[in-house]
């Protein structure tokens, strides 16, 4: 069998952050995998590779697979086993299909479970991941505020779990990263003093990281409840226990 599955990782969202070794699969893939919430939704996945298959000579075909956002485990299960052998059987068909992903494949990514799936009931299938730049350091160059330095402890958050386990995390961290929104920060701000961050530890929140609507604010932990935040599920916060050079509020959310 000469097809292949390869997850491709097509950065945070500006094009010129793609791999070379990305551009190269999606200018050669007969497939290009594109996963939606929603079938009608469109991908900004796929608006970020736009330029480089319509340089192709022949347009690859486009297959969309709908991964829905439920709590349904049965339900996601069953999605996660059809597209699975949607993709299996155009690889045994000896075709190559790559699978866009923001970010990185591996990382807070809808791949890892279609990734997971395909190796567990397809292992024939030839696998290759491409990792691509994340949000998560995209934001620290936007924002120009290093993530970690020397020993330091940098813990990686779902914004949405309990308060009470970020307040845990956060005593053991040097460096807190809070993905996906931005809704709760105000509520985090008391416990993440409490856990050894001060009011003058450094935060940025950036907004749709490389993309057109980039927004990014910077400034102190205690400027928090004054900040006028918009909620957006492409939302990272960056917050160092220490205050920095560079902490001024740069931007408006």
């Amino acid at each position: 069998m000469t097809g292949k599955f390869v997850g491709v990782g097509v950065g945070p969202g500006d094009p010129e952050l793609i791999t070379v070794k990305a551009v190269k699969t999606l200018k050669t893939a007969d497939v290009i995998s594109i996963p939606k919430a929603h079938a009608d939704k469109p991908s900004l996945a796929l608006a970020t590779v736009k330029h480089i298959l319509e340089e192709r000579e022949r347009p690859p075909e486009v297959l969309e697979l709908v991964f829905p956002m439920t709590k349904d485990a049965e339900g996601l299960k069953k999605s996660w086993s059809r597209n699975a052998r949607i993709i299996a059987e155009k690889a045994k068909a000896d075709k190559i299909i790559a699978f866009i992903t923001l970010g990185d494949p591996m990382f807070y990514s809808t791949f890892i479970y279609l990734c997971q799936r395909m190796q567990e009931e397809y292992p024939e299938v030839n696998l290759e991941i491409i990792p691509g730049v994340t949000s998560l350091t995209a934001c620290a160059a936007v924002s120009k505020i290093p993530l970690a330095e020397k020993n330091e402890v940098v813990a990686i958050i779902p914004s949405g779990i309990d308060s009470n386990r970020i307040g845990e995390i956060a005593k053991h961290a040097n460096s807190l990263v809070l993905m996906k929104g931005s809704k709760r920060l105000k509520e985090l701000v008391p416990i993440l003093e409490k856990s050894g961050f001060t009011k003058n530890s450094t935060i940025a929140l950036v907004r749709r990281c490389t993309m057109p609507e980039e927004k990014v604010m910077i400034g102190k932990l205690g400027d928090v409840e004054n900040w006028d935040i918009h909620e957006d599920y492409f939302s990272i916060s960056m917050i160092k226990e220490n205050e920095l050079q560079n902490n001024k509020k740069e931007d408006k959310v």
